[in-house]
C-alpha cells in the first residue's frame, strides 16, 4: 500500500468514524471492532488505528486498556463543558470580526443560507451537521489556530450531547411540527440569530460579536437544561447511553 493510498484511507475511516460517533451510529460506550470495521470498509488496520489516535485526542473515543471505546457521555460535565464553550466561543467570534477577509465571509453565508434551508425540511440530524459546519467557519476566519482546536472541541462535545437528547424529537422532519412547536421556534431563532453573527463579523463589530456569541449560547444552553432537568422524554427515551458489553460495528 502506498503513502497516498494510506492517507486517503486514514481520512475515509476518521470521517466515516467521526460521523458514526456524532450520529450515534457507534453508541456511547460501544467497542470500536477493528477487524469488523476494517472488513466494511476494505481496509487495513493501520488507517483505524491511526483514526482511533485522532478521535482520542478530540475526545470521542477512550482507551479501556486494549481495547478502544467510543467516550461516554457524562450529564455532570454539562456545566464545564458549556463554560469552555462559551470561552472559546467568545474568543472566537471576536477574532473572527477582526481578521475575516471576504472570503471567509462568502464561506460563512454559504454556510448560514445551507442551515437556513433546512429550518422548512429536513430532520435534526441534517440541521445539526449544517450548524456545525457555520460555526466551524467562523472559527476559520479567526485565523488562530490554538482557539480553532480547542473551540472544535468543545463544539463537536456539545454537539454530540444535543444529538443524545434530542435524537428522536429531532429526527422528525421539521415540516411535520406545528408552527408554535418548540422545535419549530428554536430552529427559527437560532437561523435569526445566525444572520446577526453574519452582520456582526461582515461589520467589523467586536462588541456585537462578543454578545451574540453569549446570546446564541444561552438559546442552545437553554433547551439542552430543559430537556435534562424536566426529566423530557427526548433524554429519558434515548436508549444505549451506558456502556455496552457487546462489539459494535458501524451501521450498513
Amino acid at each position: 500500500m502506498t503513502e497516498q493510498t494510506s492517507g486517503r484511507d486514514g481520512d475515509k475511516v476518521l470521517r466515516v468514524l467521526r460521523d458514526g460517533i456524532l450520529r450515534l451510529d457507534l453508541r456511547p460506550g460501544a467497542v470500536i471492532d477493528e477487524a469488523g470495521i476494517a472488513a466494511q470498509l476494505s481496509v487495513s488496520r493501520t488507517p483505524i488505528r491511526e483514526a482511533i489516535i485522532q478521535l482520542i485526542a478530540d475526545g470521542l473515543v477512550i482507551r479501556d486498556g486494549r481495547t478502544a471505546r467510543v467516550a461516554p457521555l457524562d450529564f455532570d460535565e454539562v456545566p464545564k463543558l458549556y463554560e469552555a464553550l462559551l470561552i472559546s466561543s467568545r474568543m472566537i467570534h471576536r477574532l473572527a470580526a477582526e481578521n475575516r477577509t471576504e472570503a471567509d465571509l462568502t464561506a460563512i453565508r454559504q454556510a448560514m443560507l445551507d442551515f437556513e434551508a433546512l429550518t422548512s425540511s429536513g430532520d435534526g440530524l441534517e440541521r445539526q451537521d449544517a450548524n456545525v459546519t457555520f460555526h466551524t467557519r467562523i472559527a476559520a476566519a479567526a485565523k488562530n489556530r490554538y482557539f480553532l482546536d480547542f473551540y472544535e472541541r468543545t463544539l463537536i462535545a456539545s454537539s454530540r450531547l444535543a444529538r443524545a437528547c434530542f435524537s428522536n424529537t429531532d429526527r422528525a422532519s421539521i415540516s411535520d411540527a406545528e408552527p408554535d412547536d418548540e422545535l419549530v421556534l428554536h430552529v427559527r431563532e437560532t437561523a435569526r440569530q445566525h444572520r446577526l453573527m453574519v452582520e456582526a463579523i461582515a461589520d467589523r463589530d467586536i462588541a456585537a460579536s462578543d454578545r451574540l456569541a453569549t446570546e446564541h449560547q444561552d438559546l442552545s444552553l437553554n433547551r439542552l437544561k430543559r430537556a435534562i432537568f424536566t426529566g423530557a422524554v427526548a433524554i429519558s427515551s434515548t436508549p444505549d447511553l451506558s456502556l455496552p458489553t457487546g462489539r459494535f460495528t458501524l451501521a450498513s
